[in-house]
């Protein structure tokens, strides 16, 4: 589930609250799940769980759609949510130095991240527009992170086309038979509560 969303750029709306969205005999639990896009995320407000009873054993949950925040601004697009595994942190980390030390023209062959930590320190500190600055950093992590989950994204695209052919020996005369056997068997289904149809039917 996460990795799907990640890959979508999706968002769960939920928060923490005393309620869950689910309540039975059996037990309760956040089953639930309210799901939006970028731009959506940034327009929900006041997400909560109704304590009123419903006709469902799932709470009612209810939030507000709005183009303006509280203050009355419009809100500030969230971006794009990248997912990054475990096992990738290292080869992340390479590609973040090597974008970094480009950017901000340092020299980062061979050289410890100490020693890149204490360039990028005296960069900022020489550095007159501090926003500048961060949204050379921001764009660093960002152009990192898509390589990588691009990465991903082609591994996946990949399995998905090798699990096309389920069985190597499946043929196209296979599928017509396969076809004909589901129209064969809505047929009978349609005519189950009808003798005189199905009688008639078994000689076409």
């Amino acid at each position: 589930m996460e990795d799907f969303l990640a890959s979508n750029q999706l968002h769960i709306l939920n928060e923490e609250r005393k309620l869950t969205t689910f309540q039975s005999r059996i037990g309760e639990s956040n089953i639930d799940l309210i799901i939006a896009n970028n731009k959506m995320f940034a327009n929900i407000q006041k997400w909560d769980i109704l304590e009123e009873e419903s006709a469902s054993d799932h709470n009612t949950i209810i939030f507000n759609i709005s183009s303006h925040k509280a203050d009355g601004t419009l809100p500030e697009d969230p971006g794009q949510c990248l997912r990054i595994k475990e096992h990738q942190y290292t080869e992340f980390y390479e590609k973040f130095k090597y974008i970094i030390s480009e950017t901000n023209q340092i020299e980062n062959r061979g050289r410890s991240c100490d020693c890149l930590d204490e360039d990028l320190n005296q960069k900022l500190k020489a550095s007159r527009d501090i926003q500048d600055f961060t949204m050379k950093l921001e764009g660093a992590i960002q152009k990192a992170g898509m390589e990588i989950c691009g990465q991903n994204r082609s591994k996946n695209t990949a399995k998905r086309k090798r699990k096309g052919k389920t069985v190597p020996w499946w043929t196209n005369g296979l599928t017509i038979v396969r076809k004909k056997t589901n129209a064969l068997r809505r047929r009978y289904q349609r005519t189950t509560s009808n003798e005189a149809l199905r009688e008639s039917r078994k000689t076409q």
